[in-house]
């Protein structure tokens, strides 16, 4: 699942991505979690400001649904904004 958001003046997009366990066979099973992937770009811009940021949840187990790892990769999206690129002014603004 991807999403994408408008957070001031930039674009917050979130992947969701499964951490599937592995099963040491061919049978199937359900993910294990969520990973959220970030990417940060300037609205309309063709490349992200950062590399893809990849979040999960504490001591780096993976998010329990990929409801929680959407918000949460996209409120760190913002934060990222926020401390980052508050005094960046796109061009043409």
């Amino acid at each position: 699942m991807k999403k994408l958001y408008a957070y001031e003046s930039f674009e917050v997009s979130v992947e969701v991505k499964p951490v599937w366990q592995s099963s040491g066979g061919t049978k199937l099973s359900a993910p294990q979690g969520f990973i959220a992937i970030v990417q940060i770009k300037v609205a309309g811009a063709i490349f992200p400001m950062v590399a893809p940021i990849r979040l999960a949840a504490a001591d780096r187990h993976p998010f329990a649904t990929e409801a929680e790892a959407l918000m949460s990769g996209y409120s760190a999206g913002q934060r990222i904004v926020d401390d980052t690129f508050s005094l960046f002014e796109p061009l043409g603004t």
